[in-house]
């Protein structure tokens, strides 16, 4: 239908076209009109000619403005072939695929027979186990029969039984000498342990509570941190003791033991700590040489005991001045006591000394000094020199204060 309305629209347009040329053409003939300085003849020709033309370029204006196709055919007929190339080559390829595909299909249609046979012998298998199961049954049944044979020699070992439990009885009475000689051999050893403790008493080089290194660990931090902190302590403790034994020290003896459990437990403890705490690496026995060092980790919290320039003690001294025994009597005795005051205050003392603090020889020949100045009559007065915490040591600064003045 379309295209019966383009033919009809090309042909009344070529007509009336037609029409108008030939008019035009009549009309400049009568009229001998010249176009272009032609002659009336030629003009006449020319104008028959743009006619034709015009006819042609309006079919073309028309067909290529109302028809797409025509447009297609007039401009784009190298990409149509183009296009249609490469159709061409999607349908080869397209056609090449489809061989392939049905080759992979032949292939699967092989692979299922295959399976199918597989399928089948499996099947045959599952036969031949169902065939060995009623066998197992039947064996079954005969390992049945052969329980009860031996249920039957059973009873037959029980009664041997009640004889061997007579000779049990028997051998009873043997052990019991056999203890009563055990006992003898454990008095006999306890008598060797005795010996071999003395023994040990004779080269001692680590007393037991004796402290081999100790620090303060910072707490609340992670425990893989604290751990490190520990054994550096450890390690302190150990070149401590190579200092001590000297050059000959053995590497057996440098060994320092102290259980794993013991390390994550103070760890455990530092981490989870409010204060600061102190670690101490310490003896647990008589160590002798030749022996690697036993040890434990003692924990204790830190924190401050005395101020800077804090009074601890003080006493009145009276004493002969003549008499040096007894002047280093009476500043022993005060220097004791102090050391009994920080102890009870918290701080942590020397295992085998005691002691506590620290103080310069000078102080006490100064102390010594002013008591002869005052006939030994004085009082005597113990500060702390610096902030003192429990780790310590507690420094000291004495003070005299006599008939003479002030010290």
């Amino acid at each position: 239908m379309y295209g019966l309305f383009l033919i009809m629209v090309l042909v009344v347009t070529g007509g009336a076209i037609a029409f108008i040329g030939d008019r035009l053409g009549s009309r400049v003939g009568k009229k001998k009109l010249t176009m272009f300085g032609l002659r009336p003849k030629y003009t006449s020709i020319l104008v028959t000619i743009l006619t034709g033309i015009s006819i042609t370029t309006v079919t073309l204006a028309v067909m290529t403005t109302v028809s797409e196709n025509v447009r297609t055919a007039l401009f784009g007929m190298e990409q149509l072939r183009y296009s249609m190339a490469e159709a061409e080559q999607r349908l080869s390829t397209a056609s090449r695929e489809l061989e392939q595909a049905k080759a992979e299909q032949n292939k699967t249609n092989e692979e299922l027979k295959e399976t199918q046979a597989a399928v089948e012998k499996l099947n045959a298998q599952r036969n031949a186990l169902e065939q060995r199961a009623v066998e197992l049954q039947r064996g079954n049944s005969l390992l049945e029969v052969a329980n009860n044979e031996l249920t039957e020699k059973n009873h037959s070992l029980s009664e041997n039984n009640s004889k061997l439990e007579e000779s049990n009885s028997k051998l009873m009475e043997g052990n019991a000498k056999l203890v009563e000689a055990n006992k003898q051999l454990e008095v006999s050893n306890e008598n060797l342990a005795t010996g071999i403790q003395i023994m040990r008493e004779g080269d001692i080089t680590f007393r037991a509570g004796e402290v081999l290194s100790s620090g303060v660990v910072k707490a609340g931090r992670r425990e893989e941190e604290i751990l490190g902190d520990l054994q550096m302590l450890t390690e302190i403790a150990r070149n401590n003791i190579s200092r001590r034994l000297g050059d000959e020290a053995t590497e057996e003896e440098k060994q320092i033991w102290v259980l794993e459990s013991e390390y994550e437990r103070a760890a455990k403890v530092i981490s989870t700590s409010k204060d600061d705490v102190i670690v101490r690496v310490i003896s647990i026995g008589n160590m002798v040489r030749g022996e690697s060092v036993r040890t434990v980790l003692q924990l204790f919290r830190n924190r401050k005991v005395f101020d800077d320039d804090e009074l601890i003690a003080t006493s009145n001294i009276n004493v002969d001045i003549n008499n040096e025994e007894e002047v280093d009597g009476a500043i022993t005795s005060f220097l004791r006591e102090v050391n009994g005051i920080a102890t009870r205050k918290g701080m942590l003392p020397d295992p085998i000394s005691g002691n506590v603090g620290v103080i310069d020889g000078e102080e006490i020949y100064k102390v010594i000094d002013e008591l002869h100045h005052n006939n030994g009559k004085a009082m005597i007065y113990a500060y702390s020199k610096g902030t003192c915490e429990v780790f310590g040591p507690l420094r000291l600064r004495l003070k005299v204060i006599g008939s003479r003045g002030l010290f």
